[in-house]
């Protein structure tokens, strides 16, 4: 087998390791950044080769970083300068690597680099200067940030880190001192000094064993000298969260030596523990990213953003009201499955009075599992099922005792309602049981609407108990997903054309542009020729996200010049709208991004003279750049000068028949140019993508099948339910006993499905004889035969009786194993139970069906969706109405229920014709015409817009 060896001592090492425990604690000084020397420059400002060096920002392990200004054009800059004292090829070699992994990044996020070379022997590299110095820096001038405001610039940090995962970079060093603050306040990556490619893993050792990055912020895997994936980085990124609300990192040792055991034992307070401010779930969300186990921290930069973005400044969506009824009745069929399953299944377990089975009834099920599932989960099953969240304030999850009072004020309207049943049913004991919890759920009802007028009146739709408790219900919010745009640039190599200053000449796109190739950074550059105008000074120095970098002006062959602009992979907007189908959701986010550009081009006179669809490139990350000419080769577009119609034109492209209502008002603003200032529209922007874009396919479904599935499961209910009533009823009458119906079915007649013997006959009237003798003087029994209406089956018991004499102990006990016996071998009832209940079921399902019709039809004659949609948020649309008129929905109304009952028609007639009576026969077979009936009328359902109800009718459900 090999085996390795510490190179500094010799040890056999354990796989996986470069160097024994004993050696990298001993080399613990040499694992802190080296203490740059002077660069040479005695005095400042100095010219440093086509640079002035205006003063010092700070210092690394690898170089000296200075705000520089670039002579030719100007243009202020970070100039990042090796280090002499450790100039020797290998760190020449590791400080250009750097220039080349950074410049391989494109994004917002990441500190842009121009470009590297040598100026007088000293490799420097030239990178977007970040007015607002580090998060370190920060951190010094204003002390621990608010908790939202850290997150909020951790949450940049990832963006940027993810597009440099997605190039398949690994930072190694992620610190507050190599986090940096732009102008605008934006937090963005630098420092890829420690940065390798992932093909280039192994490398994590110079050739004197020394381990490169911070102690306090580096994993424990990095510090052994292990492999290294996303999850390191995840590591470093949550110790850097942990200083900005702290104020401190998350080991601090007076030595290095201790720093580095400290990370490796994984010693890390918890954040709260240094700061009360932050959410506990917060808290635990770091100390998992800090576990000294990587396999425990989050996978993924989406996995990490999903679990900060609750603590973000981002507002949740509050729930809307119909989730929340719609959840409460999800939930209270759970809980009453629960109290029929456990109650009622053993009732002789539960010899308990009516007031104390109701308490059970009201708070064990409802007010601990609930209470449970919420400081556990942050929903129940019905509110997670709807997409419903619990959170608090601060956008954690509830805790224990929050989570009980919230749940105990809205229990209390259950709590009350049933004593109040209970003491109705002390009254009037004639009360059956169907009526009796319908008083309960017409109190529970009424009770718990006072509970919610609250949230009809405010914003944030808080209901009493919310506001009670501290505890708002929102929707579950996901990690935005932008659509991706495939590469639409020439793949350039270097070519062996003379080369135009530092790039390539490249790949003619159009006889005014080229894409060139910059072989030292090895990224593409895009080359305009410079027409009469040159580029002004604040579009030269421009370093938005929004708009492609200006690198330098070159040369041609023939003497042109050229102006070197940035290339990021994508394509233009109106080739990417041609080849797929961009929703809402996908055109706000390239209007905020458009919006936010347009606003800050205004302000500072860089924007384009004219504006049009051709000017919009989106990149392969989904985000949009304006380009300050058309892109050429596309078919001619409509050109605007105002910035707010430029942006109904891009809104525009979505159909109105697919946006949401609630745009309308931005869209028709936009197209009149009413808004103020394009600040406006921003956070109009920001607000919309708050908010539901798009209808889900299950929401749409729901919708349209939740006539016929609510009458499906109002049969399996009524079934269920009603034989747990039967199997029960005979329980408390005839404890230890089958059930007397089972027990009549062997006293079989010819042309049953079923036959018994002569001597099961026998020993059944013995069974009857022997324990039914007396049935006259037990109520409960009377009362059982009575509710169930059974008049035939007593007939058939007092005949038994009468013909039987009473059996002696040992011949009951005889004809009590044979009945058992013969009881179990019977053909099964079936998944819904005794025919009396499948036709109960299927009545009321029908009833359900009729009710859910004339409630649709009440709907569209006063101009409004069906209910079901309203509660969930919905409504429907026409080409030509937003919503749509009352004379549309009543054709959606006919058409929907004229074709369900056509659907009826035909196949009770298809089974005529092959000699099935469907009538005679539906409730046994009543479930088989559901899926018959969802597959000839709902064909088109699972299509991306519409059903083929909404085809036939002409109409769209969007959101509301």
């Amino acid at each position: 087998m090999n085996t390795s060896t510490c190179p500094e001592c010799g040890t056999i090492l354990k796989p996986g390791t470069t160097l024994c425990s004993a050696c990298l604690l001993s080399a613990g000084a040499a694992t802190m950044p080296l203490q740059p020397v002077s660069a040479g420059f005695a005095t400042l400002p100095c010219v440093f080769g086509g640079y002035r060096l205006v003063k010092k920002l700070g210092a690394g392990g690898m170089g000296i970083v200075y705000e520089a200004e670039q002579i030719s054009n100007g243009r202020r800059l970070a100039l990042k300068v090796l280090n002499q004292s450790i100039d020797n090829e290998e760190q020449r070699q590791r400080f250009l690597r750097e220039g080349q992994l950074a410049a391989t990044i494109d994004h917002p996020n990441s500190v842009y680099v121009f470009g590297t070379e040598e100026i007088d022997g000293v490799p420097v590299i030239a990178m977007e200067l970040a007015a607002g110095g580090t998060l370190r820096d920060e951190v010094k001038r204003r002390g621990t940030l608010p908790v939202r405001a850290a997150v909020d610039a951790i949450l940049g940090i990832i963006d940027g880190l993810e597009a440099a995962h997605a190039k398949g970079v690994l930072h190694r060093d992620m610190k507050p001192t190599n986090c940096f603050v732009t102008r605008e306040g934006k937090a963005i990556v630098g420092d890829y000094g420690l940065s390798i490619s992932q093909s280039q893993n192994a490398e994590h050792l110079t050739q004197n064993g020394v381990i490169m990055g911070t102690p306090a912020f580096s994993p424990p895997e990095q510090l052994r000298g292990q492999p290294l994936d996303q999850r390191a980085d995840i590591y470093s990124t949550a110790g850097t969260l942990y200083y900005l609300l702290t104020g401190k990192a998350p080991v601090e040792r007076a030595s290095s030596v201790e720093a580095v055991a400290a990370v490796l034992e994984g010693r890390v307070p918890r954040a709260r523990s240094l700061r009360s401010e932050v959410p506990e779930d917060l808290s635990s969300v770091i100390a998992r990213c800090l576990s000294p186990d990587a396999a425990k921290r989050p996978a993924t930069y989406g996995e990490l953003r999903a679990l900060l973005l609750p603590f973000s400044s981002t507002a949740a969506e509050p729930a809307p009201l119909g989730h929340r009824l719609l959840g409460g009745m999800i939930d209270g069929a759970i809980g009453a499955v629960l109290f029929y399953g456990v109650v009622l299944s053993h009732p002789t377990r539960w010899s308990l009075p009516p007031v104390v089975l109701a308490t059970i009834w009201s708070l064990l099920p409802v007010l601990v599992a609930v209470t449970w599932m919420i400081a556990r989960f942050g929903a129940t099953p019905g509110l997670w099922l709807l997409g419903l969240r619990a959170q608090t304030l601060d956008g954690a999850r509830p805790d224990g005792w929050r989570a009980l009072r919230w749940n105990g004020d809205l229990m209390m309207a259950s709590v009350v309602s049933t004593w109040l049943a209970v003491v109705i049913a002390e009254v009037s004991k004639d009360m059956q049981p169907a009526w009796l919890w319908s008083v309960v759920i017409l109190i529970v009802g009424q009770f718990q609407m006072l509970n919610f007028v609250a949230s009809l009146l405010r914003v944030d739709r808080a209901a009493s108990h919310d506001l009670r408790s501290g505890v708002r219900m929102v929707r579950h919010r996901e990690a935005p997903q932008r659509m991706r745009a495939l590469d639409a640039l020439p793949q350039v190599l270097k070519s062996d054309a003379e080369s135009w200053g530092p790039f390539s000449p490249g790949v003619v796109i159009s006889p005014e542009l080229r894409c060139g190739y910059d072989p030292v950074l090895r990224r593409r550059v895009l080359l305009r020729r410079v027409d009469s105008s040159a580029v002004s000074e604040t579009r030269r120095d421009c370093a938005r996200g929004g708009r492609l970098r200006y690198l330098q002006c070159v040369t041609a062959d023939d003497g042109s010049l050229w102006d070197a602009w940035q290339a990021v992979a994508g394509a233009p907007l109106p080739s990417l709208l041609h080849d797929s189908s961009a929703g809402w959701s996908e055109m706000l986010f390239w209007l905020q991004d458009v919006s936010a550009e347009l606003d800050a081009a205004e302000k500072d006179n860089t924007r384009p003279a004219s504006l049009s669809l051709n000017h919009l490139w989106i990149t392969s990350d989904g985000r949009a750049v304006l380009l300050d000419e058309p892109w050429p080769g596309l078919p001619s577009s409509d050109t605007v000068e105002d910035s707010q119609r430029f942006l109904h034109l891009m809104a525009a492209q979505v159909q109105a028949v697919e946006r949401p209502i609630h745009a309308d008002e931005l869209v028709h603003g936009l197209e009149s140019s009413s808004f103020e200032r394009l600040s406006h529209v921003s956070g109009n922007l920001t607000h919309l993508r708050q908010k539901r874009a798009s209808v889900a396919p299950m929401a749409r479904a729901a919708c349209v099948l939740g006539p016929m599935l609510a009458a499906a499961m109002t049969f399996a209910g009524i079934c269920w339910i009603g034989n747990a009533l039967y199997r029960t009823g005979w329980e408390i009458a005839m404890p230890g006993q089958p059930p007397l119906p089972d027990v009549m079915k062997l006293d079989s007649k010819s042309g049953e499905p079923f036959q018994t013997d002569a001597e099961v006959r026998r020993q059944m009237r013995v069974h009857i004889a022997g324990h039914y003798r007396d049935f006259e003087a037990n109520k409960t029994l009377v009362q059982t035969l009575e509710s169930h209406t059974q008049h035939e089956l007593r007939q058939r018991l007092r005949q038994v009786i009468a013909e039987e004499p009473a059996p002696s102990p040992e011949a009951l006990a005889v004809a009590d194993r044979a009945v058992h016996h013969a009881i179990e071998t019977l053909p099964t009832r079936g998944i819904f139970g005794d025919a009396n209940f499948k036709r109960a079921g299927a009545v009321l399902s029908l009833a359900a069906i009729m009710i859910v019709a004339i409630a649709q039809l009440l709907s569209a004659l006063v101009g409004s969706p069906p209910l079901l949609m309203r509660l969930t948020g919905m409504a429907l649309v026409t080409i030509s109405r937003r919503p749509a008129s009352r004379l549309q929905l009543l054709r959606r109304w006919l058409i929907g229920w004229c074709a369900l009952w056509s659907v009826v028609v035909v196949i009770v007639f298809a089974f005529a014709f092959f000699n099935y009576d469907p009538i005679r026969k539906l409730p046994e077979n009543a479930m088989l015409w559901v899926p018959v009936m969802l597959l000839l009328m709902f064909a088109g359902l699972l299509r991306r817009c519409r059903s083929m109800l909404d085809r036939l009718a002409g109409t769209w459900i969007v959101v509301r």
